[in-house]
């Protein structure tokens, strides 16, 4: 499909360097700006080129044959017609943009031929170095004819039934495949838009720029937004910009004034983004102008913001390791408890021997344990219990000895249990004590041996 525009220039000479300038605006497989040339009642340069300067004097000189210059010496305000055919990637997908330049400008080039007359004055120029990266033709046309008569304007209306979309479209259709052998797409019609809503022409620009080319905004605030989510401090933060082609300058950047009457200024980043075909875009992280129009990527961009987030990632990332460890020192504590239950548990269960009979009661009182009394049961556990709040006390510390460790210390020590009234009274368990048995002092050290090992 082609798309066809045109624009009226009151400058003819700034036109012809336009087109005909040599330094690409975006970087394409040739490095050239242009890639295919034809004109019409234009003489080349003694280097056999089209030479902007040298054409723009050409088009003067016919501008000038009218009989209103020559009878008053007043030219005309719009010197040029500038036209522009867009071809698409069905169209010209650029696999040979050498080739395809030459059968692009050829077939615009006899199309004009054949609609503005052999009298028209004009130069065509194949290009493909705009955002979208389509091949596409300017045509700039003067508006007096060699033979020094105006130039119909009707002519390069698209608007019209027999405007130039639809004239063109209609020459493609029967001439295309005979100059690349392949079928032609022809463009579909637009729907009916509302006449009630006016669109302005910038609007109109801007929505064409955005169906044909890539918005590099977009590409930098992804890659800022990826440089603030991965990291925590402004360094790493630039490095990782650094390494995707985005670099930052800082400047002052005013805000309206104090009320003591001074300017109020704060530190604005400039960005600098080479995107992936070498093109450099520059952009203000935010910006109001007086008119109150918005500028720049947005209020996300700029340093205080940035660094609060970055901030918040150091705050989110010291939580979460600090859970890992809390999580890990509760499994150490659980396990200390694990331990001693089973401890208190087999003391307990060496103490629960059978009632010895009459005959054997000599033998079995000088094998068989005495359980201490409740208190001395009381004491022994609570010893063990701060041998344990000891040990976790000498863990924790060892842990922790940081910021948040006085904290994590004492939550783990509160964590401490005396004994229950059911586990005092199974280990005291008075049937079992014998009276002609060791003392109850010995008893009692034997009892705290056997619940330390």
């Amino acid at each position: 499909m082609v798309v066809s525009k045109t624009i009226k220039s009151t400058n003819a000479t700034a036109a012809l360097r336009y087109i005909l300038n040599d330094t690409p605006k975006v970087q394409n497989e040739t490095g050239h700006r242009v890639l295919a040339v034809t004109s019409q009642n234009v003489d080349k340069d003694y280097a056999d080129k089209i030479d902007p300067l040298y054409s723009a004097a050409q088009f003067n000189v016919v501008r000038h044959s009218t009989k209103k210059y020559k009878l008053h010496g007043k030219d005309k305000k719009t010197q040029l017609q500038h036209l522009i055919f867009s071809f698409s990637d069905n169209d010209f997908d650029l696999s040979d943009v050498t080739i395809q330049a030459k059968q692009a400008i050829s077939l615009v080039g006899d199309y004009l031929k054949k609609r503005f007359g052999r009298n028209s004055q004009w130069v065509a120029v194949a290009q493909d170095d705009n955002n979208g990266h389509k091949l596409h033709i300017h045509v700039a046309v003067n508006s007096v004819n060699v033979d020094g008569k105006v130039f119909n304007t009707n002519l390069v209306r698209q608007t019209l039934p027999d405007g130039v979309m639809n004239t063109f479209n209609d020459y493609l259709d029967k001439h295309f495949e005979q100059v690349t052998g392949r079928q032609f797409q022809r463009v579909q019609p637009q729907p009916v838009r509302d006449t009630n809503v006016t669109i302005s022409s910038n609007e109109r620009n801007m929505k064409s720029n955005r169906l044909n080319a890539r918005s590099w905004k977009d590409d930098l605030k992804s890659i800022l937004n990826n440089a603030i989510a991965d990291n925590t401090d402004l360094q790493g933060f630039l490095d990782q910009l650094s390494a995707n082609g985005v670099t930052i300058v800082e400047k002052p950047h005013r805000m309206g004034k104090n009320e003591d009457g001074t300017p109020k200024k704060r530190t604005s980043y400039h960005y600098t983004y080479v995107d992936d075909r070498g093109k450099q875009h520059k952009s203000v992280d935010f910006a109001i102008t007086k008119k109150g129009a918005i500028r720049g990527l947005g209020e996300n961009y700029i340093p205080d913001n940035i660094q609060k987030r970055l901030e918040l990632n150091a705050t989110k990332q010291n939580e979460l390791s600090g859970k890992s460890t809390e999580d890990d020192l509760d499994s150490i504590i659980n396990n200390i408890e694990a331990g001693l239950n089973d401890a208190v548990s087999a003391a307990v269960a060496a103490n629960e021997q059978p009632k010895p009979t009459e005959s054997s009661s000599a033998s079995m009182t000088s094998e068989v344990p005495v359980v201490a009394s409740s208190d001395e049961v009381v004491t022994s556990i609570e010893s063990v219990n701060q041998r344990r709040r000891r040990n976790r006390q000498e863990r924790v510390t060892a842990e922790f000895e940081r910021q948040d460790g006085p904290r994590m210390v004492m939550q783990t020590a509160s964590r401490t249990k005396k004994p229950t009234e059911e586990q005092i009274g199974k280990a005291q368990n008075p049937q079992k004590i014998v009276n002609n048995g060791p003392s109850s002092s010995s008893t009692g050290s034997e009892t705290s041996s056997d619940l330390e090992l």
